[in-house]
């Protein structure tokens, strides 16, 4: 099938390699994905050197990347090349060996899975399949608690306790105030601690391990929210280049977070079943929350939005409306949050240096902040940004000073 994309001794030996009618499999997923010609070609021949390989090791198929002879090829490979070319051929490589009979294969997104050691494995699934299917936790979140909890069983097996009954205090304070070197892991105490009273209903360790977490004291409020100025929101919307398909997909993305403070995760799952445009309004049902919003569907928005999907939005089966514009041509991952995009505005307004936050977020503190100062009530406020409760709206307070000068003493009250 791909005979015409090889050339000379390759274009022989594709046409008599075992791995030939695989060979064409993949690459006829990645045509129909609709990867550029020559991201194709740079596979096909890379899999080709891959596959003579395997003949010569006589290896008909890998178990997986970790097999030994797969990490022999991909050090033989990327040895003394650049950090692109060796992402490549990994990349390529475990297209090739991961893939299933129709050719697909998962995309992996972000860090690789975390490395668990064996006596710890099958504690760890067991907890995870509890969170997920009997406390019902995101994936995300699932994904957050593997990570941290494998971290921990790998300081263990550094320590010599390769058991949880071998857990003692001392190892969950250490492990928790020292993080090779750098500040405590105060992000692990909630993960830890829930994992101790799970363990400890299993009789696997004491409870009393969930007291050995540290609990620093955090005053709630204690930190003001970053928000930008007026010009500042209009500065970063404004250099968004909307003479690309890209542009106008930045774009509507800044505008949804500037207009209607709504959350990265809304944004991403932003579908065209959601959007009324007889009736000008945005039905979602928020990510976080699971709670119903009802937003008006402003000028603005609705022609950013009606420009991207007319102009600029790839074409695709899926309904929902922000996609990849690099192939595969699908919708963003949930580990996206889109800082990418906040991140590149902030660096074409002149802000990359500002301090504080770089995401979406700081749209939607800013929002607030500005409902706020113009008399809107704290139930309006909660209602627009999706809160359950008017008591996370209630930290926006702090930093409106135009509304705290009104509640203000004067020195002659203090001095009477």
């Amino acid at each position: 099938m791909f005979f015409t994309w090889y050339s000379g001794d390759a274009r022989d030996r594709y046409q008599i390699s075992s791995h030939k009618s695989r060979i064409d499999r993949i690459g006829s997923r990645l045509l129909h994905q609709r990867y550029l010609d020559d991201v194709i070609r740079y596979h096909l021949h890379e899999w080709l050197r891959f596959t003579d390989y395997l003949d010569q090791c006589g290896v008909v198929r890998p178990a997986g990347i970790t097999d030994e002879a797969v990490r022999i090829y991909v050090a033989r490979r990327t040895r003394g090349t650049s950090a692109s070319h060796g992402r490549f051929v990994r990349a390529s490589v475990r297209i090739f060996v991961e893939s299933d009979d129709a050719g697909h294969c998962r995309r992996r997104i972000g860090t690789a899975s975390p490395i668990v050691p064996g006596w710890f494995r099958d504690t760890l699934t067991r907890y995870l399949d509890f969170v997920q299917r009997h406390r019902g936790l995101a994936s995300r979140t699932v994904s957050q608690y593997a990570r941290k909890l494998s971290a921990f069983a790998a300081y263990l097996d550094q320590a010599g306790a390769t058991q949880l009954d071998a857990v003692k205090p001392c190892h969950v304070r250490e492990f928790y105030e020292n993080a090779s070197g750098g500040p405590p892991r105060r992000s692990y105490g909630s993960s830890l601690r829930a994992f101790f009273r799970w363990a400890s209903t299993q009789g696997a360790v004491s409870v009393a391990l969930v007291d050995a977490v540290p609990r620093p004291r955090r005053y709630r409020l204690a930190i003001l929210p970053d928000v930008l100025t007026d010009s500042e929101v209009e500065r970063i919307v404004a250099a968004v280049d909307r003479s690309t398909p890209v542009g106008r997909r930045d774009y509507a993305v800044l505008l949804l977070a500037a207009r209607y403070g709504l959350r990265p995760c809304d944004i991403r799952q932003l579908t065209l079943d959601h959007i009324d445009w007889r009736r000008a309004r945005l039905d979602i049902r928020q990510a976080k929350t699971g709670r119903p919003l009802v937003l008006p569907l402003l000028a603005d928005v609705a022609n950013a939005l009606s420009a991207y999907l007319r102009d600029g939005r790839p074409r695709s089966a899926s309904r929902i409306i922000f996609v990849r514009h690099r192939a595969p041509f699908e919708p963003f991952v949930v580990q996206n949050n889109l800082s990418t995009i906040m991140r590149a505005a902030l660096r074409r307004a002149g802000l990359a240096e500002r301090p504080g936050r770089r995401g979406l977020y700081l749209f939607r503190h800013t929002l607030a902040t500005r409902l706020l100062a113009a008399g809107h009530p704290l139930k309006t406020i909660a209602d627009v940004l999706g809160h359950a409760s008017t008591d996370t709206t209630y930290g926006y307070t702090r930093i409106e000073l135009g509304a705290l000068h009104t509640v203000a003493i004067t020195e002659a009250e203090v001095c009477s």
